[in-house]
């Protein structure tokens, strides 16, 4: 992933459903042309960030040892703007599994109020088809420990190793 849609995993309930943030800043560089004096985030950034929090989903659910990709996405539908200031959460849900795939419902809500919904449908790729493959599925734990790591804490913890010297 070059750039990340979701600030923070709320709650995972693996196999089953999980829950992010994203917090939509003025600063996103995607406003600058979304639109100039009335800036929107653009809805397939939305349906990005279903997709990234279904690949945390999928992969935390089968302890990263596959990786997930996008096969399709139906009944995408725009309810309401996604305005700089908004938090978004970015509610998933396991809808069903097959042989290699799943099919994920997301719903994006800015302060409890639908903005979009979708269908998607990810298949994936063992860990061990390919070193590549091995390699994107450790990049996902890595993103998925970051980005369920309270920030407060860490913070905190890297302070006391400054101060004790380890």
């Amino acid at each position: 992933m070059r750039f990340f849609l979701i600030d923070r995993i709320l709650a995972v309930e693996k196999g089953k459903a999980a829950n992010f943030l994203k917090n939509v800043s003025h600063s996103e560089d995607y406003f600058t042309d979304h639109f100039p004096g009335s800036p929107i985030m653009p809805g397939v950034l939305i349906l990005e960030s279903f997709v990234q929090g279904a690949k945390l989903l999928i992969g935390s659910s089968y302890d990263f040892s596959l990786y997930p990709e996008l096969r399709c996405l139906r009944k995408a539908a725009f309810r309401h703007f996604v305005l700089p200031g908004d938090q978004l959460t970015i509610s998933l849900v396991m809808a069903g599994v097959r042989e290699q795939a799943v099919e994920i419902e997301a719903k994006a809500f800015a302060s409890e109020r639908l903005v979009a919904e979708a269908t998607l449908e990810l298949v994936w790729l063992p860990a061990d088809v390919n070193p590549e493959v091995r390699e994107r599925c450790q990049r996902l734990k890595q993103l998925f420990e970051l980005l369920s790591s309270d920030p407060v804490s860490r913070a905190w913890e890297s302070l006391a190793r400054g101060a004790d010297g380890s």
